[in-house]
């Protein structure tokens, strides 16, 4: 199911086109959501030192998408 998911054991976020990891976590399925959009989705259920822990790099334009 493709979407933006949340790695929590390496603290990182991904685009998936393809299947998701298992233990990944749907943040949305909006392939195009910015790092502010994200943020405001997780902010919802981590807590903030985990939050700014995370890895945003994978949703940098120029990444890979993981298919």
């Amino acid at each position: 199911m493709k979407g933006i998911y949340y790695d929590r054991s390496r603290r990182m976020v991904h685009r998936v086109v393809g299947q998701a990891e298992p233990g990944w976590t749907l943040v949305t399925h909006d392939l195009g959501a910015s790092v502010h959009h994200c943020r405001r989705i997780l902010g919802e259920w981590l807590p903030p030192d985990e939050l700014r822990s995370i890895d945003w790099s994978g949703l940098g334009s120029d990444m890979p998408r993981i298919a």
